[in-house]
C-alpha cells in the first residue's frame, strides 16, 4: 500500500527539472549539524533586473515607517532555509530528517526569502521580503520534493513550541490525519498564525481539498497571476481564505536569486509576512485576531476560489476596524418602572413638598436661634387679641 506523501505546493521554476526524484522521508530524531551528501540544490541566478512586480502590487514596503515585523518569530515548516546574505544573522534551524539544516530544494530558503529578506536596494538588489526584520525559524521536515505527514505535524508542533508567532507551511497533503489535524490545534492554542498554502492541481500532486490549508481557522492562500485572476493551478476544492502573488515570483536561491517561482508554495509567504507586520505592529492582538483582520482588509473576492481577495498589508497594519458585535447573552435589559398613578404621584409630591419645608424651617430655627440667644434675644409673649 502506498503511504501517504507531503509535496510542495509550487513548482521551482529552474530548478524543478533539475531536483532528486521525490521519495517518502521517515520520521527521524532532530539532528543538527550534519550535511546530507550529495545536497547541491541547483543554483539561482546571480541578480535580477528590476522590481519583482509582486512587490510593486501589494506595495508592503509603504507600512514600514510603522512596521517591519520586529521581534516576531516565522518560522518555516519546509526544506530547510540556507544561510542567504538578506536572511543573515535571523536564521535558527530544527531538523527533523536527520540530513542537517541545509536546504538541499531550495524550497524553503525561497519561501522564506519572501517573507523576510533584508533590504538591500542600496545594494543594486531590487528584491526585498515583506516583513525584513523578522526572524525566521527553519523547520527542517524534508530533503526531498515529497515527505511524510507525520513529519510535517511534528514540524508544526516543534515550530509552535519554539514560540513561533507565525507558522508558514507551503506543503500540502492530500490526505488528513488526526496527527496533522492536532498538530494545527496545538499551534493555535500556542496562539500561532499558522498560514498554509492553498495546493497546487499538478501531475504527481494529488487532488485536493489539501491539508493543513482545509483546517479551520488555517489562513488558506490561493495563488493569482499578474492580471489578478486566479492562477490556473490553485487547487478549487481547498477552501481559500485570501490569495497573494503565485506566477513568476522573485526570491532569493541558494547560490543566488530565482525570478519564476511558480505555485500557492510562495503565494503564502506573502501572507505570512503581513501577518508578521501585524503582530509586530500590534503585540496584544491573539492570533484569531490576525487573522480577522487580514480577511477583513483584503481587496474582496474576485470570483470562485478567491475567498477574501487579495491581501492587502498597507490596509491590514493600518485600517480602523470596528470592535466586534457583542454576543447577545452579554446584552442587560433593565425594565421601565411602571407608570404611577396620577393621585399617588400628587400626594407624593405633597409629602415630599412638606418636607422640604419642614426641613427649611428647622434649618433656619438651628441657625438663628443660637445667634439671637448671644444677643439676649427673648421670645415675646402675644396677648389675646382684645374685642374692645
Amino acid at each position: 500500500m502506498r503511504l501517504p506523501t507531503v509535496v510542495f505546493s509550487g513548482l521551482l521554476g529552474m530548478a524543478l527539472a533539475a531536483a532528486p526524484a521525490g521519495r517518502a522521508v521517515a520520521d527521524a530524531p532532530l539532528a543538527a549539524g550534519r550535511i546530507a551528501a550529495g545536497c547541491q540544490p541547483p543554483a539561482g541566478q546571480p541578480q535580477l533586473s528590476g522590481q519583482p512586480w509582486a512587490q510593486q502590487a501589494l506595495d508592503f514596503s509603504g507600512v514600514w515607517d510603522l512596521t517591519r515585523g520586529r521581534h516576531v518569530t516565522v518560522a518555516v515548516v519546509d526544506s530547510g532555509v540556507d544561510q542567504v546574505p538578506q536572511l543573515a544573522g535571523r536564521v535558527t534551524a530544527k531538523d527533523e530528517t536527520g540530513t542537517g539544516t541545509q536546504d538541499c530544494i531550495g524550497h524553503g530558503t525561497a519561501v522564506a526569502s519572501i517573507i523576510a529578506a533584508a533590504d538591500r536596494r542600496a545594494d543594486g538588489i531590487p528584491f526585498f521580503g515583506v516583513a525584513p526584520s523578522a526572524r525566521i525559524l527553519s523547520v527542517k521536515v524534508t530533503s526531498t520534493e515529497s515527505g511524510s505527514p507525520g513529519a510535517l505535524a511534528q514540524g508544526i508542533i516543534d515550530a509552535a513550541e519554539a514560540g513561533a508567532e507565525v507558522i508558514n507551511v507551503s506543503i500540502q497533503t492530500s490526505t488528513s490525519s488526526d496527527a496533522l489535524r492536532s498538530a494545527v490545534e496545538f499551534a493555535q492554542a500556542h496562539d500561532a498564525v499558522v498560514v498554509a498554502a492553498a495546493g497546487n492541481d499538478n501531475p504527481g500532486g494529488g487532488v485536493g481539498p489539501f491539508y493543513p490549508a482545509s483546517y479551520p481557522g488555517v489562513l488558506s492562500v490561493g495563488a493569482v497571476d499578474q492580471t489578478g485572476a486566479l492562477a490556473s493551478f490553485t487547487d478549487t476544492r481547498t477552501p481559500v481564505s485570501v490569495t497573494a502573488p503565485g506566477q513568476n515570483i522573485a526570491s532569493d536561491w541558494p547560490g543566488g536569486f530565482n525570478p519564476v517561482n511558480q505555485g500557492t508554495s510562495f503565494a503564502a509567504p506573502f501572507v505570512s509576512g503581513v501577518a508578521a507586520l501585524i503582530r509586530s505592529a500590534y503585540p496584544q492582538m491573539t492570533a484569531a485576531q490576525v487573522v480577522r483582520r487580514i480577511e477583513a482588509t483584503a481587496d474582496g473576492s474576485t470570483g470562485e476560489h478567491t475567498g477574501a481577495g487579495l491581501v492587502n498589508p498597507v490596509q491590514a497594519v493600518t485600517a480602523l476596524l470596528p470592535a466586534p458585535a457583542k454576543a447577545a447573552s452579554q446584552v442587560v435589559t433593565v425594565p421601565r418602572p411602571s407608570r404611577a398613578d396620577p393621585l399617588t404621584r400628587r400626594l407624593a409630591l405633597s409629602v415630599t413638598g412638606g418636607a422640604i419645608a419642614l426641613a427649611v424651617v428647622v434649618t433656619a430655627a438651628a441657625l438663628v436661634i443660637p445667634a439671637g440667644r448671644r444677643r439676649r434675644w427673648r421670645p415675646g409673649h402675644r396677648r389675646p387679641w382684645s374685642t374692645s
